[in-house]
């Protein structure tokens, strides 16, 4: 008799144990499932929230600033964007290119203005439908009165904090990873400079331009022209974007 109730209080100790099993894995399935749909609700919001727009200046029949020897700008700052693009999509950021190719963008802007007027407002349409975090826009410098005048500037628009902010963090940027560790120079810094130009005044997020050095500056333009200047470049805005976003956004 004793073994029996022995049997009968192992059955009804498996039972309990199952159950217990069961409820314990169920309250793991529910947490589990909903931390599931937290990290998809949040990667949803993280590609949304993490767009940045890079705008190579020029294009197409606008070659920007040029010389006799065939530099364009146009081509320079082009080819810094992709670089850095490709840079920003390592780290996960959706980017929008203004261009992508030798194209003009005036046939992209319905307002009643010249060709230049017209290739701007689709600049400034394209980064204000995107919204957002920043924008970079890319251009090439030029001093025909100083062939000494060398080094990049970046340029905010003089109403915005931000962007001033968003300016001098890439600088510092610029400062370490280029003229320091590249280029071995104390010599050069970058320029941080308030402008109201277009791009800068009519968008609505927080951006700068920046000159990325002097084509009429022969030492400059060597390195304009270098792929792995450009590549360094590319490399200085994305961590100087990255300090920005992670200290102000």
């Amino acid at each position: 008799m004793k073994r029996n109730n022995r049997i009968y209080i192992i059955k009804i100790k498996r039972k309990v144990i199952l159950a217990v099993s069961i409820i314990v894995l169920f309250i793991f399935s529910v947490i589990f499932l909903n931390r599931i749909k937290a990290i998809d609700i949040f990667c949803f919001r993280n590609q949304t929230d993490r767009t940045i727009v890079i705008d190579p200046g020029h294009g197409g029949i606008d070659g920007g600033t040029n010389d006799k020897d065939g530099f364009l700008e146009k081509k320079v700052n082009l080819d810094i964007g992709l670089k850095l693009k490709k840079e920003l999509e390592k780290e996960g950021f959706n980017v929008i290119m203004t261009r992508e190719k030798d194209i003009s963008l005036e046939e992209f802007s319905d307002i009643n203005a010249s060709r230049h007027r017209k290739d701007l407002d689709a600049r400034k349409s394209i980064i204000n439908q995107a919204k957002p975090i920043v924008f970079v826009s890319i251009h090439v410098n030029s001093n025909i009165s100083s062939k000494e005048a060398r080094g990049v500037q970046i340029y905010y628009h003089p109403t915005s904090e931000d962007s001033k902010i968003f300016a001098e963090t890439i600088s510092y940027s610029i400062n370490e990873h280029v003229y320091n560790n590249f280029l071995k120079t104390d010599s050069l810094k970058v320029k941080v400079l308030s402008e109201d130009f277009f791009v800068l005044r009519e968008s609505s997020h927080t951006g700068v331009l920046i000159e990325a050095g002097f084509m009429t500056n022969p030492i400059d333009k060597l390195l304009l022209e270098s792929e792995e200047y450009q590549g360094k470049i590319a490399f200085a805005i994305k961590e100087g974007l990255k300090k920005y976003i992670e200290d102000n956004v």
